[in-house]
């Protein structure tokens, strides 16, 4: 992805939707506290004051040419962000594959932007000969989970007990999308 995306959401705002960069970074951080605050942290192994990573190493991972990093930018504002991440590159026994995942403030989802992240995630997959991309995402969260389901992945695994949360275990569903058969 090369150039900046206006989208529309479902809500009527525009969003602009880029790579993001080392200037990001301090926008990065606070959609990660914003984020952690929200009733969908727990969903993604967040919580407040959860420790980020420093600026090189996201800029690092920002900046390999094996990821991608994009995020939805209400002004200056960072309000989703999506990945992708080759997995094993230069490995002789890897398979192509990538990890995806995406986190969105609570007051932008059910907007059309998760399905919008998913798209542009999937045309860099193929454009970067990734083979199969995978996603995990707690039993719970269902949002995410449809989300996914919509966009072509299916389930195929559970891992019991993944996490225990306000006193309850928490399973995760991995899921995955063939791009080329």
């Amino acid at each position: 992805m090369n150039r900046s995306i206006k989208f529309k959401l479902k809500s009527g705002k525009e969003v602009t939707i880029r790579r993001l960069k080392p200037d990001d970074y301090d926008a990065f951080a606070k959609f990660n506290k914003d984020f952690a605050k929200g009733p969908s942290a727990k969903m993604n192994f967040e919580y407040p004051g959860a420790p980020i990573e420093s600026k090189e190493q996201l800029v690092k991972a920002w900046t390999n040419q094996n990821n991608l990093y994009i995020a939805a930018f209400d002004g200056n504002k960072v309000v989703g962000y999506a990945q992708i991440r080759k997995l094993m590159v230069g490995h002789p026994f890897s398979a192509r594959n990538a990890i995806t995942g995406t986190s969105i403030l609570e007051k932008y989802t059910s907007n059309g932007l998760g399905t919008k992240f998913k798209t542009i995630i999937e045309k860099w997959a193929r454009e970067n000969n990734v083979h199969k991309l995978e996603a995990e995402t707690f039993q719970k969260n269902m949002r995410s989970i449809g989300n996914l389901l919509k966009n072509g992945y299916e389930i195929v695994g559970v891992s019991h007990d993944v996490a225990f949360i306000d006193g309850e275990y928490y399973h995760q569903y991995n899921l995955e999308k063939i791009l080329e058969q």
